[in-house]
This record gives C-alpha cells, structure tokens and sequence, in this order.
C-alpha cells in the first residue's frame, strides 16, 4: 500500500498522461506515414549488408539481442532476479537501450520509406502496427523515465510495452523470416 493519500496518488497517475499521449501521437504518425506514402523501389543505406532484406534480418536480429540484454538487466537491477546489481549494471542497460534504438533505425526506416503499410497479409499488418507502437512506447518510456513525478509502478508498465512491441515486431519479422525462409541473400 503507499503511504501517500488517495488522491496525491490518483493526482501522480494522471501525470502519465501526457507521455502516454505524446507516445501515442508518434505511433498514430508513424502509422499514417506509413499507410499513405507511396511505396518505393529501395534503399541505398543497406551496406554492408548484400541486400535491403538481409540487413533488416541481421540489425532486427541484434536489436532483439539487445532487448534480451534489456530484460535482464532491468530484472537485476530492479531485484527479481535474487542477485545484487553491480554498480556498472546501470550503465549496461542503458548502453544496450540505446543501441538497440539506434540499431532499429535503419530498419524502421526501411520498412517505412519502401514497404509502408500496405498489406492484407496479418503477419506484415501485424508486424506493422507493433513496430509503430514500439517507437510511440519508447517516447513514452524516455519521456516516464526522466520525470521525477509518476509513481513507480509506470515505468515498468511502459519498459514493458516497448520491449513486447519490439520482440513482437521482431518475431513476425526477422525470425519468421529466418524460420520460413532461411538465412537471406
């Protein structure tokens, strides 16, 4: 139970709010964008890689080792793992954290410049809307983080979101992919 009233708790939940709508406004961008832009023949940034394909395969691949990375750490440091967290933990969670965002950008981008959302497919509008909703949780993730006047149990709720978006938008992509398909050329 918290030591606080009632209604500074009911006051401190309503502060999620606002990240929780910025969020949702990048996701809802992030999805119109995707739906209404034409799509394209392809895209020049996928060196090293041989192909578009195979470089969203191989970075989602990483990002989702990332988001494991992610997990663990956010169980350590937060005790349920039944292990004291080294002092250097914090930095590993937030150095995979980021890599992980910045490993998914030129995925994301790819998917929305050429590939958009056009489809009848579930797995590919599937695919799609957890992606958006991934980058939409994130703004929200930094956005809980860095305030000082949510109550406690809100990050978690929104780590947890951003990490289910990201292993679902990596599970109906570059695992299906590699599971179906194998390894891309």
């Amino acid at each position: 139970m918290s030591d606080q009233p009632a209604g500074q708790t009911s006051i401190k939940a309503s502060l999620l709010v606002l990240p929780l709508l910025i969020g949702a406004v990048v996701t809802v961008g992030l999805g119109v964008f995707a739906r209404t832009h034409p799509a394209q023949r392809g895209v020049s940034w996928h060196g090293p890689f041989p192909s578009m394909l195979s470089m969203k395969v191989w970075l989602t691949v990483a990002v989702l080792v990332f988001a494991a990375i992610q997990l663990v750490t956010a169980l350590w440091m937060y005790g349920k793992l039944g292990i004291a967290s080294p002092s250097w933990l914090g930095k590993v969670h937030k150095v995979s954290g980021g890599l992980a965002f910045l490993t998914s950008l030129p995925v994301a981008g790819a998917c929305l410049w050429v590939l958009g959302l056009h489809s009848t497919d579930t797995r590919v509008v599937l695919h799609g809307l957890l992606g958006c909703l991934f980058y939409g949780a994130f703004v929200s993730k930094i956005l809980v983080l860095h305030s000082k006047r949510l109550p406690g149990w809100a990050l978690p709720i929104v780590a947890g979101t951003v990490f289910t978006a990201l292993v679902g938008a990596g599970l109906s992509s570059a695992v299906w992919w590699l599971v179906t398909h194998g390894i891309p050329k």
